[in-house]
């Protein structure tokens, strides 16, 4: 998206006007601006040496779209766009390797500075107990997210502090207050901590997989937490104050199609009928676990249809709220989920190509997967990866004017907010 200033202007007049005149289109209603960037250049976190997965991850050095994620919302919405995020990544080997470690402070500060471009507003913490690596990289991150005031945090109690880290002797009940004690101690009177209604909000994941908790008893403990809980559970249990929606997956070689469209409106519509309890809401690019230790022998798998996937959930999220009855959250499923095909840091491919012919007086430009495209703009080479922008068109501009001064030119299509950006062949005006 492009901000124009008065400075900006009197640059861009001055740029064009050795152009022949034509009328630039702005995008959205916005100006069009003047500026250097790095097209071609990879704009994510995520590590210049990860080569990509079978599981559909694209590689690390993709050019993906800075597009602000709130853009694909209804309008006049006021949902906090939160990320599901797992500082995993470090020494012990897992089934992907993503080139970099979740407690480098660096990769830290990539990371946040990442999300803040894209319009994040929070991130969701899968977390495992004060005695995992994760607390670890977390405890790291939680001192530099300070550094970003626009970003929030919640935590993830996974059901991973009970398989892994069980307090001697506990039942489940009794290991997820062993472990609310530190949680609370250390990272509720972080300024930054989300809440909602005044009340810091704490996820869980998995426990009814693992055990029996009683939730009645966990409250009473810490009256302070707001409890959301996966699924439709999380409006049934009394003692739920909300729910969030999660991917559900079918088997990779179920003869039953995929049907996560119809889960989150089930989800949506359910929500509607539980006002006084907190809703969050999911979005994702697919799924794909057959590289994840758990889920090789019966892999579980959801296409990502090339972007579609993605649109379409925020397209499930528009059709059940609007201004006059917001969503809350939405969580994005999720951050650096490599292994079961989840991760949006390296960005989403939508299958997009894009070629331009110079035909007389202008550029022709044909673009596939336009639907995917927020827009596109003219850039002038002016050195190795040194380009100017000279115009935004919108996504289903067919032809543009030639320019008719010599250089090098591209065309670029801007993706949808985490979608893969595409940039065309040159055109060379001697």
């Amino acid at each position: 998206m492009f901000s124009t200033t008065r400075t900006t202007k009197t640059l861009i007049r001055i740029a064009l006007s050795c152009l022949t005149a034509y009328t630039v289109l702005a995008h959205a209603g916005q100006g069009t601006t003047l500026s250097s960037v790095a097209p071609m250049r990879g704009n994510t976190s995520a590590s210049a040496n990860f080569k990509g997965s079978s599981n559909g991850n694209l590689p690390g050095d993709t050019n993906v779209s800075k597009v602000n994620v709130h853009t694909l919302l209804y309008p006049g919405h006021t949902t906090k766009v939160l990320v599901h995020y797992l500082p995993w990544w470090g020494p012990s080997p897992r089934g992907v390797d993503v080139r970099y470690r979740s407690d480098d402070p660096d990769q830290i500060r990539r990371t946040f500075t990442d999300m803040t471009s894209r319009g994040i507003d929070g991130v969701v913490v899968d977390w495992y107990g004060s005695q995992d690596f994760v607390e670890t990289a977390w405890r790291k991150s939680a001192q530099i997210l300070g550094e970003f005031p626009n970003l929030s945090f919640s935590i993830m109690v996974d059901s991973g502090v009970y398989k892994f880290h069980r307090c001697q002797g506990c039942d489940l009940t009794q290991t997820i207050l062993y472990y609310l004690r530190p949680l609370s101690k250390n990272y509720f009177s972080n300024p930054q901590y989300l809440r909602y209604s005044a009340q810091p909000v704490v996820f869980e994941f998995g426990m009814d997989a693992v055990g029996d908790a009683d939730w009645a008893k966990i409250q009473a403990a810490f009256p302070e937490i707001l409890w959301v809980h996966i699924h439709k559970q999380g409006f049934d249990l009394d003692a739920s104050r909300g729910a969030f929606a999660w991917i559900d997956a079918p088997a990779k070689n179920s003869i039953l199609p995929s049907s996560p469209a119809s889960r989150l409106t089930s989800f949506y519509r359910y929500a509607h009928t539980e006002p006084a309890k907190l809703t969050v809401g999911a979005a994702y690019k697919g799924f794909d676990d057959s590289l994840a230790p758990w889920g090789k022998e019966n892999p579980k798998h959801i296409d990502q249809s090339c972007g579609e996937t993605w649109l379409r959930s925020f397209y499930l999220v528009n059709s059940q709220y609007s201004v006059k009855d917001q969503l809350p959250f939405l969580q994005l499923i999720t951050w650096n989920d490599y292994e079961e095909g989840t991760a949006l840091e390296s960005g989403i491919d939508n299958c997009a190509t894009l070629s331009v012919l110079r035909s007389g007086k202008s550029i022709d430009i044909q673009l596939s997967h336009a639907s995917t495209i927020d827009h596109i703009v003219l850039l002038r080479q002016k050195g190795n990866e040194l380009f100017q922008e000279f115009a935004s068109y919108p996504p289903d501009t067919t032809s543009i004017p030639l320019p008719q001064q010599s250089g090098t030119y591209f065309v670029q299509a801007i993706g949808k907010p985490f979608l893969k950006n595409t940039i065309s062949n040159s055109i060379v005006i001697p």
